[in-house]
């Protein structure tokens, strides 16, 4: 019931629900909703797409008297030109699919006998292409690194993503279906099916990799072509080859590295799980700030702002010395323009320790500065940040922008290309997240 519940949240507060899938959700309960609702919509919407659409065949419009006939024979040839002709006249009153006409059926199918398919698709196909572009645009690490940490999280929460996509319109096709409709209604259908999909997984990917929207659409985008690769996989191999039976067995006879590394995707959604649990269960102790603040942390990185607040504003109460709870609470005032509140936060954490998160501290109380116009007090911080940190994109543009504010312009155009540099030669997998400050640092220069 508690899975059930969630995958309606999806429609009301969908990064809301993918957060709570992450902490309580089911691989297995997920795939027996997608695979329901899978069935409806194959067997409401599918189906009167591919009986409307369906690209006939010459054999259909044969006699199945002419296989018993002599080739040579006229009877043969008769029969075989009025196939001919039933055929072309089938052609030529058939409809076809709005606006792209008969290419749409080259890269979908509208096969009803498939609703299996997308599970399978998207446990084998689309998740693992997803995977691999947040690895390339999200500059969060190597693809063998996220899929093996990520890959069960995102497959639950992209299989209740699919469902909660075609659920409505898998209804509106069953209340229609004993209705003379243009076929054309049901295709609107089928590609609203679509885009809900893509809008639930623009939340789904953000939520568990924390990414910005830009990159969850591209990624979300890029890895749509798997459907049509599955298609036309699916032609020559048979699904259940790929279907989770087959990979048990497999994993039963090589067992050894094959077993635990298939079993490490499920262990690290449960790990995950259960973390989540141990910090919720110890934030009932009146005294322990530290599970407020772990648990403000995770919130931050899945983009749940709110509730990310509402724990370390918790562990502040407890402990207001408490200092990765006022380093990013000033961070959040400082992004919402409560200057003054990110600076009463962030000299709680100076007056603790000067060296905080690699002394990144002094970057973003000059950065503060910086906002506020108070140029002497930011060039202050930053010139201490950069002096420690001198290979830091961000604090050298913001040095760079404190500079050219005050009429240094030489030295500010130093800290740019600087800036731009060692964006540039940042590991691979940090270059897309540093790669903003270059960008900004061109503009000023």
């Amino acid at each position: 019931m508690d899975s059930i519940k969630l995958f309606f949240s999806i429609y009301i507060r969908p990064g809301f629900a993918f957060s709570e899938i992450m902490d309580r959700g089911s691989w297995i309960i997920a795939a027996g909703i997608c695979l329901v609702v899978g069935i409806l919509f194959f067997g409401t919407v599918n189906a009167r797409l591919e009986t409307a659409y369906r690209i006939p065949s010459m054999a259909d419009y044969y006699d199945p008297a002419i296989y018993e006939m002599d080739p040579d024979s006229p009877m043969f040839a008769r029969s075989a030109e009025q196939s001919a002709d039933r055929y072309k006249a089938a052609l030529d009153s058939r409809k076809t699919v709005p606006v792209f006409g008969d290419r749409f059926q080259r890269y979908f199918s509208f096969d009803p006998s498939g609703s299996y398919r997308p599970a399978l698709a998207i446990s084998v196909f689309y998740v693992p292409l997803a995977i691999l572009f947040v690895s390339i645009f999200g500059g969060l690490g190597g693809f063998g690194l996220l899929f093996r940490r990520d890959y069960a999280v995102l497959a639950t929460c992209t299989l209740l993503a699919w469902a909660a996509g075609h659920l409505p319109f898998a209804l509106a096709g069953l209340a229609m279906f004993a209705t003379e409709t243009d076929p054309a209604v049901y295709f609107l259908l089928w590609m609203a099916s679509g885009a809900l999909f893509g809008l639930f997984m623009l939340f789904a990917v953000r939520t568990v990799f924390g990414t910005s929207f830009g990159v969850a659409l591209a990624a979300v985008i890029l890895a749509s072509p798997a459907f049509t690769i599955s298609m036309y996989i699916f032609q020559y191999v048979s699904p259940w080859l790929l279907s989770p039976f087959l990979l048990f067995w497999v994993i039963i006879y090589f067992g050894g590295f094959l077993g635990g590394e298939v079993r490490g995707f499920g262990n690290a959604f449960r790990q995950r799980q259960d973390l989540k649990r141990f910090l919720q269960n110890a934030t009932v102790n009146p005294k322990d700030a530290d599970a407020h603040v772990q648990l403000g942390l995770i919130y931050l990185q899945r983009r749940q702002e709110v509730r990310a607040t509402e724990h370390l504003t918790k562990a502040i109460e407890i402990d207001k010395t408490e200092i990765d709870a006022n380093y990013e609470l000033g961070k959040l005032a400082r992004l919402h323009g409560e200057l003054q509140k990110a600076l009463d936060h962030f000299a709680v954490v100076v007056e603790q320790d000067d060296k905080f998160r690699l002394s990144e501290i002094w970057r973003e109380i000059g950065a503060t500065y910086l906002e506020a116009g108070m140029l002497a007090e930011a060039r202050d911080a930053l010139e201490k940040f950069v002096e420690r940190r001198n290979v830091d994109p961000e604090g050298l543009y913001y040095l760079g922008k404190v500079l050219k504010a005050v009429g240094e312009r030489e030295r500010a155009r130093e800290m740019f290309e600087a800036a731009i540099e060692s964006a540039r030669t940042s590991p691979y997998f940090r270059s897309r997240q540093l790669g903003q400050w270059a960008k900004l640092a061109r503009k000023e220069i």
